[in-house]
């Protein structure tokens, strides 16, 4: 309730909004394991440590898509509580998977598959109460 005389707090910008925070933090946090799996193989030397890799466009988007997926986080974590937000996370375990097929052709066999049906079937368990939470955003 607002006392009289007081003006409502205002919203904030549309990009601000909490759950959309986490879906970037998520994103980027998938993106980047991608970024570093393509710098990693980048080179000849599949053993060692590459020096080339320090200067790969890959370890260096990899890094900022962390960083800033970190920064998403943490503005998330303001308004949404840790037991959704962390269980909510839990939707790289379907996008690493995706991209790691999609992006860099690795296979994956069908009982992974299977587990990542079952993540997807978690996290919309876990996304149902969101909407009552919504409200209070």
């Amino acid at each position: 309730m607002i006392a009289s005389g007081q003006a409502p707090k205002p919203r904030p910008p549309w990009f601000f909004h909490p759950l959309l925070q986490l879906c970037i933090s998520v994103g980027l946090s998938s993106a980047s394991q991608i970024l570093f799996k393509v710098a990693t193989n980048a080179g000849d030397d599949k053993h060692a440590i590459n020096p080339q890799l320090f200067t790969s466009w890959a370890l260096w988007g990899g890094i900022v898509a962390s960083l800033t997926s970190l920064v998403s986080w943490l503005y998330a974590l303001r308004s949404v509580p840790l037991v959704i937000a962390f269980n909510l996370a839990a939707v790289t375990y379907i996008l690493i998977p995706l991209g790691s097929w999609v992006f860099l052709g690795e296979q994956v066999p069908p009982i992974r598959w299977l587990g990542i049906a079952l993540v997807t079937l978690g996290v919309l368990v876990i996304a149902r109460p969101l909407s009552h939470m919504e409200e209070r955003l």
